[in-house]
C-alpha cells in the first residue's frame, strides 16, 4: 500500500527537466513512459500480482507537517493545477484532465491530484501500452478527496450491467499478426485454451485495467468488495501466466501472445478516476459510471484489451517496429479466428 501511494519525491536540481504544461478539456491518453520492450504478455521472470502494494488500501496518514517553502524546480515538476490545493480548485478546474509534460510528475485528473504509479517488488515498469498513473495520497486533503468519489450505490448500477460481459463479446476475435496456418495443431488448440481463460476470467481483466478507489472504511459492502475484487485480480493473474508459460513451453510461438486478440494483464493496475458528481452530461445530471466508462475506454483503450480502437494500426501502435511489420494485408485480417472454439 505504502509503495503505491507514496508520495512522489521533490527534487531541488532539475533544471533540464523544464516543460511547459498544458491543461485542456479534452482528455488525450499520455505517451506512455521509456520502458522495455512489452515482450510477452506472460512476462517472464516477474509476475506482478495485484497485491497489498498496488490494491487502493488507504492507511489514515499522519498530521501533516508544515508546509515547506516551494522552490521553483519543484513547482516545475507539478502541474498548473497541482500547483494549487485541491480546496482552491474552481468547479471548471475539476472538469480538467491534465496530460503530463516532459518533467511533470504530479498533475490533476477531474480535480484528483495524479503521480506516475511507483514501481513494486514485481514490476518496476508498467506494459508498454496501458495507464500508469495513481492517485498521488502525500496529504489528508487528497485522501479525502478521493474517498468522497467511492459511491457505492452508483457502482452497483454499473455492477449489475457487467461491463466484462461487453469487453469480451467486443473483443478482436480474428488474428491480424499471424495466419493461422502457419500454426500447428498444438499450437490452434493452446489459443483454444487461452480465450477459454480469457473468457473464465474476464471479470478480473475488466477489474485490472479499471482500478477504481474504494473507501473501504466506509459500509460492509465496500470491505468486502475491496477484498474480493483484489483476490480475483491476482489470483487470476497468476493463473494466466502459468497458462502462458505452459503454451509457449508446449511450441506456441510467443510472438502469438501478441496479438491484440489475446489479452494481457498489465503488469500494474490501471487506475480509473471517477469524475466529481459536480459534472453533468448534456441533460444536465451528473455522469453516470457508465458513460464515464465509455469516455476513459476510448481515451485509453489498453483498459479494454484495444477493443475500442478506431483501426488495427492503432491496435498494434505500442507493439515493437518489428511486430508492426508482421500486420497482415487488410484483406487478411478477419479471416484467421483467434480460437475454432466460442466460449
Amino acid at each position: 500500500m505504502e509503495a503505491l501511494f507514496s508520495g512522489v519525491g521533490e527534487s531541488e536540481d532539475d533544471e533540464d527537466r523544464d516543460a511547459t504544461f498544458k491543461s485542456h478539456v479534452e482528455f488525450k491518453p499520455q505517451a506512455p513512459r521509456t520502458t522495455p520492450p512489452r515482450e510477452a504478455k506472460r512476462r517472464r521472470g516477474a509476475v506482478s500480482s495485484v497485491s497489498s502494494s498496488s490494491a487502493p488500501t488507504v492507511i489514515d496518514p499522519p498530521s501533516e507537517p508544515p508546509a515547506k517553502r516551494h522552490r521553483p524546480a519543484q513547482d516545475r515538476r507539478r502541474s498548473v493545477l497541482a500547483r494549487k490545493e485541491y480546496s482552491e480548485l474552481a468547479p471548471d478546474e475539476l472538469a480538467l484532465v491534465e496530460t503530463p509534460g516532459c518533467g511533470v510528475m504530479s498533475w490533476r485528473q477531474y480535480g484528483i491530484l495524479l503521480k506516475f504509479a511507483p514501481g513494486t517488488a514485481n514490476a518496476i515498469e508498467q506494459t508498454t501500452g496501458f495507464p500508469d498513473y495513481t492517485p498521488n495520497l502525500a496529504k489528508v486533503t487528497e485522501v479525502e478527496a478521493v474517498r468522497t468519489r467511492w459511491d457505492p450505490a452508483s457502482f452497483k448500477v454499473l455492477w449489475d450491467l457487467a461491463p466484462w460481459d461487453d469487453m469480451f463479446n467486443q473483443r478482436l476475435k480474428f488474428l491480424i499478426l499471424h495466419q493461422l496456418d502457419h500454426l500447428n495443431a498444438q499450437a490452434k488448440s493452446s489459443l483454444v485454451d487461452i480465450v477459454d481463460f480469457m473468457w473464465k476470467h474476464r471479470r478480473a481483466f475488466w477489474l485490472t485495467g479499471h482500478w477504481f478507489f474504494i473507501d473501504h472504511r466506509l459500509d460492509d459492502y465496500s470491505a468486502e468488495l475491496h477484498a474480493d475484487h483484489k483476490k480475483e485480480c491476482d489470483t487470476a493473474k497468476k493463473n494466466y501466466k502459468k497458462l502462458l508459460d505452459d503454451k509457449v513451453l508446449d511450441g506456441l510461438p510467443e510472438s502469438v501472445l501478441e496479438e491484440p486478440g489475446i489479452w494481457t494483464f498489465p503488469a500494474k493496475v490501471c487506475s480509473w478516476i471517477w469524475m466529481d458528481k459536480s459534472q453533468l452530461n448534456d441533460q444536465g445530471r451528473p455522469f453516470s459510471l457508465a458513460e464515464q466508462l465509455r469516455i476513459v475506454d476510448k481515451l485509453e483503450p489498453a483498459r479494454v484489451q484495444w477493443n475500442s480502437c478506431d483501426s488495427d494500426d492503432q491496435r498494434v501502435a505500442h507493439l515493437s517496429p518489428s511486430l508492426r511489420k508482421k500486420l497482415l494485408p487488410e484483406s487478411e485480417r478477419r479471416r484467421y479466428p483467434v480460437s475454432i472454439q466460442r466460449p
